[in-house]
């Protein structure tokens, strides 16, 4: 059946690249345009310095607490500008403790970062410089100029005959293109229509890294292992934090539906996460999860990130029928059910960009907003989604457009069901050591953005970049003890 839209829908549909272009201009205009010509021209984390602002002998817990980083040159002179890519952290080891700061920049080589004492102990801080504003520069000059990161092939199959040909987001135009073009939502794809074959005969993609670089060797060598997430030396030991009131009971309401996304959200204590503003339950037993999934059909579309809630339901719900939809790769479809609770859960990757080396169908492709048209939803669909990492070695304005894209279609969904609950899970931040293409600088713009295209909209936020960061996860796929907490949060939203 033929969607039916309105004009105001597509009147939405018409302005998104005006508002693609809005958001991407208030980005570049924040980004830094640096010429340098020596190593020792850029940020030292070695010559910088972390110093608290109004320090005090003790601290209370609740309490906000602020350092100040200075940021200077190898030369040990000061920055006159801002831009640099930094994280922030305070812990304490003992009780496996720790949580984000939110930084601030004044854009002149001065930054703020601002931390809530979320529990009583030594508290220890550290900041980290990720790349220094030079490495930033050249980053977002990188990605935003050219295609050139991946490479695309397409096979295409014509009863017994098949053939390969070049696929991707901007081919020569002076050969014959099969264009897959979402005129709706301005998405496209294009491969090189190879001869004899027609252009639906498209079946299967595969992409891979092509080691290719824009960066100067200059550029390059801030970008090596050695030189990044080095941390900047304090000018203090650690914070005594006590507990100065004698009210313990808990009055903060179960999280849910509709809360603004929130940096620093929450902390993380003995592998749990504690939100900030609402209490997250938690489903340690077999059962409890049972009962919570109950009559519930979820939709989950992503990447391997989100795959992980998959794995986690696939080793807990005993009851649960895996179904071999018989996809090649890693990133088939899974779809599990049990008939004894009614219960459904679906996951599936979103579509182009995403980078596997393997073959996979494309047949069945959408991107989430065509997903999302084709759900009807009611008081048992719950939508979980997830974009990112599979973006970050694309010009910009393919998230940007994805997002807004997904904003009206899940505009669309609340109207005609305002029952049904979607949920979205921001990137979480890993040790990835290829900055130029899959970097977390790019998961950090994707972070602001999100939080500005979907502020407002009535939907529940699992924060996994913030929680990455205040678990102090080192890879982009981080163990259980993490992803159990999204997966409870997730379970907090829609029981």
């Amino acid at each position: 059946m033929a969607a039916d839209f309105s004009s105001s829908d597509l009147d939405k549909v018409s302005q998104i690249p005006k508002k693609v272009n809005e958001i991407y201009n208030k980005i570049d205009s924040k980004i830094p345009r640096i010429n340098f010509t020596h190593k020792n021209q850029t940020t030292s984390p070695y010559m910088s310095r972390v110093t608290i602002r109004n320090p005090k002998e003790r601290y209370c817990v609740g309490n906000q607490m602020t350092v100040q980083v200075d940021m200077f040159d190898y030369f040990g002179r000061r920055k006159t500008h801002g831009g640099d890519y930094l994280r922030a952290r305070i812990f304490t080891p003992e009780f496996e403790a720790g949580t984000s700061g939110r930084i601030e920049d004044f854009d002149n080589g001065t930054y703020h970062i601002n931390f809530t004492l979320f529990w009583e102990g030594n508290i220890s801080v550290a900041v980290f410089l990720m790349h220094p504003s030079e490495a930033i520069s050249a980053l977002w000059n990188s990605r935003n100029t050219w295609h050139g990161l991946v490479d695309y092939s397409g096979k295409f199959i014509s009863q017994k005959n098949e053939t390969d040909t070049k696929c991707g987001f901007a081919l020569n135009r002076s050969v014959e293109l099969c264009e897959y073009i979402d005129h709706r939502d301005g998405e496209y794809f294009y491969c090189i229509k190879p001869t004899n074959f027609l252009c639906d005969s498209l079946t299967e993609i595969k992409s891979w890294f092509t080691g290719n670089s824009k960066l100067s060797p200059l550029e390059a060598s801030l970008l090596v292992r050695s030189n990044v997430k080095v941390k900047i030396l304090n000018d203090f030991q650690s914070l005594n934090v006590v507990s100065c009131s004698s009210e313990s009971a808990n009055n903060k309401t179960k999280c849910k539906i509709g809360m603004k996304l929130e940096f620093p959200g929450g902390y993380f204590m003995k592998n749990v996460w504690y939100p900030r503003e609402c209490t997250m339950i938690t489903y340690p037993t077999t059962e409890d999860l049972n009962q919570c999934m109950k009559e519930k059909f979820i939709y989950m579309f992503g990447d391997s990130t989100l795959k992980l809630w998959m794995k986690y339901f696939q080793k807990k719900l005993k009851n649960m029928t895996m179904l071999n939809l018989y996809g090649d790769g890693w990133a088939k479809p899974l779809l599990g059910i049990d008939l004894k609770r009614n219960m459904k859960i679906l996951w599936k990757r979103h579509a182009q960009p995403f980078v596997s080396s393997s073959y996979h169908s494309c047949r069945e492709d959408r991107t989430i907003p065509r997903e999302i048209d084709l759900i009807g939803g009611n008081q048992h669909t719950i939508i979980a989604l997830h974009i990112g990492i599979h973006f970050r070695s694309h010009p910009i304005h393919h998230y940007i457009r994805r997002l807004f894209n997904i904003r009206h279609a899940l505009e669309r969904l609340f109207h005609r069901s305002p029952q049904t609950k979607v949920i979205i899970k921001t990137e979480n931040n890993g040790e990835i050591d290829v900055y130029e293409s899959k970097g977390d600088f790019h998961g950090y713009i994707h972070y602001r953005i999100l939080e500005s295209v979907f502020k407002d909209l009535n939907v529940g936020f699992v924060n996994g970049w913030d929680m990455t960061i205040a678990f102090d996860s080192n890879n982009l796929h981080p163990p259980e003890e993490y992803y159990k907490n999204e997966v409870d949060m997730l379970m907090t939203y829609i029981c």
